[in-house]
């Protein structure tokens, strides 16, 4: 046959099969395998399938050009006697071309971890349908490559099963522990068709824990990030076309979570404050429309609401960023509590708000365990909020009564007296339920934030370089009883820390947000201030829960970007501890043993760099990414982001040795160090000789070496 005739009969079947296509499978060019009066490519869609007036016509002309062909073919054959017929010809280019589908098919997933998740779990293919498969897949674009119309695609959200599975791995580690996003029934019961909006940003979240489920990813790194890349693009087209609903606030949660712990600190801050105004002008900060909504929306409203409540005041712990809307603003109820304390399964609960209190002084409230975390938070907000203000000369010292502290403080103790006895941490007993009833895991997980929460506020408003730092542009004589005093608050609640820490890995119990790292990297400063104590046996123990402290925030770096980084300015601050010694004043078990009182001319400082480095720690918006030129990428100032060290900086100022367990720390797990082997270490003498130990107060022995620590909910 010559070219023209080939060329010919190439451009009849290609005619043939457009007219034969129905109408949805002509419209995106996918190949239509004809069947009436649904093709199976629009069943396994689920779209309509229509085929137009011309299909019925087409019949027609296919017997005329089927004989017009069979003639020419006659013909070609009686010119020249081919090697190969037309039609093999024909069929070895298809199948050619099928192959080549199938094999591009099978590689994109090497490129996109996520490009295999549909295909595996949308429906089995018996081999009868394996060659349209190919084809339907390669006129559709692979699962996370392509995406030009997503109405048209399957690409634009997870199977129903793989959903299921995120869900389930949120509610199991991320539900309530500590912000309560969604009702949990209500999650469950849309598990497996959830809007895009949320499905993308809950995806991005869970993947970071490891799971079975995971196993299709291949590399969670490139899942995570694809995760996100899609939830925004899904989230700024909503916000563009004015769509900002109550999944739009869930999913913008959901993605200022997953920013905050990649570093994104800015992009973060901007998606509270998108999300706290959104529903603040919508009424949801006081359950303006409770009574024209049914009971289910109410709930999720008051949930997404407080949820945004409780991040603002997580990340508020900042230099360079404020609340974005005071406690006073938030006077709707609180969400019903989804998990009980022990023997309350059956008692209901009134849903109280932030302003009730008892009825008497003194008397205690149940609201739940979920209303106990969301007072703390409000308390939290107003501590950091004293903590990285301004220094104003006319701030009262902190000991006075009157004072930010004093009236912080009275708030801590109002709430200690208020919490129900039910929660508390004898009558709870973690360890044992944590062992025995697997199903009392949401309840303990909240609890167990309540417990980090409630004893970091003592630990951040009694932080040494806290009060350091509020000290010493103060004049006159500063309080010695306050030092003390803040001294062994601070040490006694940064215990209790590391003590939670080691119950939860006795019995296995994860918590993977990173707000309960920052939280141990507190305690974890403080630990490092009494590693050089002259008492070798309190040091040896000081230096274990430093390190508890310090391997637990390594363990929550693997899942998140900003915890690596905060395990290093751990690393760094405790190579560079020898530079300062310690910053506690009182060399002395009490005040009565000083010859003068204490100023602000004569406690101890850092150095520039040292605080630049314990700022960084103490500020959770640290990680903040560059913001294009708005802040330089050289010369930055001091307090603004993490300081470069030269390695001359790095030497030790005082003279002396260093005890061995302050070497630089790596997050690896310490091997247990005998009783015996304490009386060679190279402790200070107490003589005054070395600078260290000469600053260290005495530590009481209960405050340390007893296993019962007083001042536990």
């Amino acid at each position: 046959m010559s070219p023209s005739n080939d060329n010919y009969a190439i451009h009849k079947v290609a005619l043939k099969r457009t007219r034969q296509a129905c109408g949805p499978c002509r419209r995106k060019k996918a190949r239509c395998p004809g069947e009436k009066p649904a093709c199976s490519l629009c069943q396994r869609l689920g779209q309509r399938c229509v085929y137009g007036p011309q299909a019925a016509s087409a019949r027609i002309r296919h017997t005329r050009m089927s004989s017009s062909l069979s003639q020419d073919r006659v013909q070609g054959e009686m010119d020249e006697t081919p090697e190969i017929s037309n039609s093999q010809r024909f069929q070895r280019i298809e199948d050619r071309l099928e192959k080549m589908a199938c094999i591009l098919q099978e590689s994109l997933p090497k490129v996109n971890p996520l490009a295999d998740v549909p295909s595996r779990t949308i429906q089995p293919r018996r081999n009868s349908e394996h060659r349209h498969s190919c084809s339907t897949q390669e006129s559709r674009g692979t699962f996370g490559v392509q995406g030009h119309h997503e109405e048209d695609s399957l690409w634009s959200s997870f199977p129903a099963d793989f959903l299921q599975s995120q869900v389930e791995i949120y509610l199991t580690y991320f539900h309530d522990q500590p912000y309560c996003v969604f009702p949990r029934d209500w999650l469950l019961n849309h598990a497996g068709s959830l809007p895009p909006e949320i499905a993308f940003p809950l995806v991005a979240l869970t993947s970071r824990v490891p799971h079975r489920s995971h196993e299709a990813f291949g590399d969670n790194a490139r899942a995570t990030k694809y995760c996100a890349q899609k939830a925004w693009a899904v989230l700024s087209g909503q916000y563009k076309d004015c769509r900002v609903g109550l999944s739009f606030l869930q999913g913008a949660f959901l993605m200022a979570q997953v920013n905050f712990a990649d570093g994104q600190a800015h992009r973060a801050y901007a998606s509270v404050a998108l999300g706290i105004r959104t529903l603040q002008s919508a009424g949801l900060n006081k359950d303006k429309y409770a009574s024209s909504v049914p009971s289910s929306e109410i709930e999720k409203r008051r949930r997404i609401a407080w949820a945004f409540f409780m991040l603002d005041r997580t990340y508020n712990a900042s230099r360079n960023y404020s609340l974005c809307l005071a406690d006073k603003h938030f006077t709707l109820s609180f969400p019903s509590a989804g998990t009980e304390g022990p023997h309350q399964e059956n008692d209901p609960l009134f849903h109280g708000t932030l302003r009730d209190g008892p009825e008497k002084k003194g008397q205690n409230v149940d609201h739940g365990i979920l209303a106990c975390l969301l007072r703390l938070y409000s308390l939290w907000g107003k501590a950091t909020e004293y903590v990285f203000e301004p220094f104003d000369e006319n701030d009262l010292p902190p000991w006075q009564t009157g004072s930010a502290l004093a009236i912080l403080e009275s708030e801590w103790l109002q709430f200690e007296t208020r919490f129900a006895d039910t929660h508390r941490y004898i009558n709870v007993d973690f360890k044992r339920r944590a062992r025995e009833e697997p199903e009392s895991r949401a309840y303990l997980s909240t609890w167990m934030c309540v417990q980090f929460l409630f004893h970091s506020i003592q630990c951040l408003l009694h932080h040494p370089f806290v009060i350091m730092i509020k000290l010493r542009q103060m004049n006159g004589n500063l309080s010695a009883t306050f030092l003390q005093k803040s001294f062994e608050n601070s040490l006694l609640h940064s215990r209790w820390i590391a003590r939670f820490i080691r119950e939860m890995s006795e019995v296995d119990f994860g918590l993977y947000d990173p707000f309960l790292g920052y939280l141990a990297a507190i305690a974890a400063t403080i630990q490092l201030e009494h590693t050089g104590s002259k008492n070798p046996q309190i040091a040896l123990l000081v230096n274990r829960e430093f390190q508890t402290l310090v391997d637990f925030i390594t363990e929550l770096s693997v899942h998140w970007e900003n915890m690596r980084g905060l395990v290093n300015k751990l690393n760094e601050l405790a190579s560079r501890h020898q530079n300062y010694g310690s910053l506690y004043y009182n060399q002395d078990g009490y005040s009565g043993a000083l010859s003068s009182m204490p100023t602000s001319s004569n406690i101890p400082r850092m150095s520039a760099e040292d605080e630049a480095l314990t700022w960084d720690i103490l500020d959770m918006g640290s990680s903040t990414s560059q913001l294009g030129d708005l802040i330089p990428n050289h010369d930055q100032e001091i307090g603004t982001g993490s300081p470069r060290f030269s390695d001359h900086s790095l030497a030790p100022i005082s003279q002396g040795p260093i005890p061995h367990d302050i070497s630089p720390l790596h997050g690896s797990v310490q091997e247990p160090i005998s009783h015996d082997s304490i009386s060679v270490w190279p402790f200070s003498n107490g003589n005054g000789c070395d600078a260290l130990g000469a600053a260290m107060p005495d530590i009481p022995d209960w405050l340390m070496l007893e296993d019962y620590m007083a001042e536990h909910l």
